[in-house]
């Protein structure tokens, strides 16, 4: 079964200005999306993105895109959408 729809995971809308930043691959980081050392415990490193000029990037919350550390929409299709109350089936 999915997810409540209230409980959908939004991506993370990040506005990178810094030619260099460290994203969480981990999930054990206390600072989401951005890796703050806490892989160190692990075997896991971070996704370094650069980028020459700054850009609004997406970054996955739901740890289901096949893409990470960027969302692929895969938090919308692990949702059960409500029911519209005035719709009935097959109306």
């Amino acid at each position: 079964m999915g997810l409540a729809y209230k409980d959908l995971k939004q991506p993370y809308i990040i506005r990178q200005v810094s030619k260099s930043v460290a994203y969480c691959m981990c999930g054990k980081s206390n600072n989401q999306p951005f890796c703050d050392d806490s892989h160190l415990t692990t075997n896991i490193q971070p996704k370094v993105l650069e980028f020459d000029a700054p850009r609004t990037i997406a970054i996955c919350s739901c740890w289901k895109s096949k893409n990470h550390p960027y969302c692929d929409g895969t938090h919308g299709v692990l949702a059960v959408q409500p029911v519209d109350p005035g719709r009935r089936g097959g109306e």
